[in-house]
């Protein structure tokens, strides 16, 4: 497809709907295209527009590529900046996806809530994505390549040029006379993109011209599969997951034909923003925590999350190397408490809930579980140890240690969202202070 400027604009106009915009502006000529292309409309339903570039500090020139970019910037009369970053975990990620990585993680720290990332991909690079993919044996969700728009952990991205090809790009930059930053690591056969592009992609366009356009169109008939196949997984999910996302009921999700399970699953960790495992861990929780007994606890563990069974209860939480110490607090009055792993306890008014007012005017410790708690709730004749009330309460083992418990000297008052003590709880139609806790933010933070 040639590169149609008016046409282009109008697309990103709707897609962008009013929000700021930010060009990923690396110095090549994708990025210089997208943009001279934005810089030189000037649509008044873009007025919000600058760009970013990230220096990875991969290449002795990266600073003057910076200083570069500047330059082009202000040619344009587009604000800019210029972000230094860290690029870690090579040998575990390799090289391209770690610079990646830290990319994307600058970009996310940098826009606000209501900006989004314009990156310049294009046709051709679809088209590899595309062939990569399938070389890794990837299913749908992988095949769809890259999407005119995404969410990546809650940053918004669009790429505008992908129905477009690299000729066209390259025949706007000769036409506007742009100069661009031509990356040596682009020549790299050792990165598989690289070998790709130089060495099969050739041989592939003397054979069938139009591979790149055809090959785009199979990634956009994989997308519109995994859209159907995200409808499907939230419909299952109304009767497998009804009252928590990240809780499964066994019962339910055995009722349904295996590529159903493993698409509910594959759906659950996406609503819970969590990484997908491969396809012979999706296999192992179809065959081994599925159709464990119910006396059975089975775990399955993946890089980033796991999978728990309780009961009848499948639990989907991120993975945690070492259990936090998460230590004791004295409360004074009504202040919150951040806690060790980053949940907030906070205080609320409320009617006939939580714990009567002059409670909070006596000294109160937060503590976590010891072992020999014991409790007269409210409305109840007779105590009764911790460990049979989350028993009862149908808590999993792992998660009792994280719930807060209220003390007044050595008399446990409260346990933190499940009930109070007989004599320290507000009764129906008295003011009460209800503790509440907030899970921990997943804003991303940049270090």
């Amino acid at each position: 497809m040639s590169l149609n400027p008016q046409q282009c604009i109008v697309d990103l106009i709707k897609r962008v709907d009013g929000r700021a915009v930010c060009v990923a502006f690396s110095g090549g000529v994708d990025s210089h295209v997208l943009l001279h292309l934005l810089a030189t409309t000037r649509h008044p339903q873009l007025p919000a527009l600058r760009a970013l570039h990230i220096d990875h500090g991969l290449h002795a020139e990266s600073a003057d590529w910076a200083v570069h970019c500047r330059q082009v910037a202000q040619a344009l009369n587009i604000k800019f900046e210029s972000i230094q970053v860290s690029v870690e975990k090579r040998e575990e990620l390799g090289l391209e996806a770690a610079a990646r990585e830290a990319r994307y993680h600058a970009f996310r720290y940098d826009l606000s809530a209501n900006e989004v990332l314009l990156t310049a991909q294009h046709q051709d690079d679809q088209a590899e994505t595309l062939m990569l993919q399938l070389l890794r044996g990837a299913g749908p969700a992988g095949l769809s390549a890259m999407w005119p728009e995404a969410t990546l952990d809650g940053l918004s991205i669009i790429r505008p040029f992908l129905n477009v090809s690299k000729q066209a790009l390259l025949e706007y930059a000769r036409l506007h006379q742009l100069q661009w930053i031509d990356d040596p690591s682009n020549t790299d056969l050792s990165i598989h993109r690289n070998y790709l592009r130089h060495q099969i992609w050739p041989r592939l366009n003397e054979r069938w011209p139009t591979a790149s356009k055809t090959m785009s169109r199979s990634a956009e008939h994989c997308r519109e599969a995994v859209e159907l196949m995200r409808d499907l997984g939230s419909l299952d999910a109304r009767h497998v997951c009804p009252e928590q996302k990240n809780r499964l009921s066994i019962s339910a999700l055995s009722q349904l034909p295996q590529a159903r399970q493993r698409n509910l699953l594959r759906y659950a960790l996406e609503q819970n923003s969590l990484p997908l495992p491969s396809a012979a861990i999706l296999q192992r929780i179809i065959d081994e925590v599925i159709p464990a007994a119910e006396d059975r606890n089975p775990e399955v563990h993946w890089p980033g999350a796991m999978i728990r069974r309780y009961r009848d209860v499948i639990f989907i939480e991120p993975d945690r190397d070492e259990p936090l110490d998460l230590g004791e607090f004295e409360i004074t009055g009504s202040d919150e408490i951040r806690l060790a792993d980053g949940r907030l306890l906070r205080w609320q008014l409320e009617s006939g809930k939580g714990l009567k007012q002059h409670v909070l005017n006596r000294p109160l410790k937060l503590k976590f579980r010891e072992g020999g708690e014991r409790i007269r709730l409210q409305g109840h004749a007779q105590h009764k140890s911790l460990k049979q009330l989350f028993q009862e309460w149908d808590v999993p083992p792992w998660q009792r240690q994280q719930i807060p418990l209220l003390f007044v000297d050595h008399e446990l008052v409260a346990v933190v969202g499940y009930g109070y003590a007989e004599h320290y709880a507000a009764d129906i139609g008295e003011k009460g202070w209800l503790p509440v806790l907030e899970q921990a933010s997943a804003k991303p933070v940049f270090d």
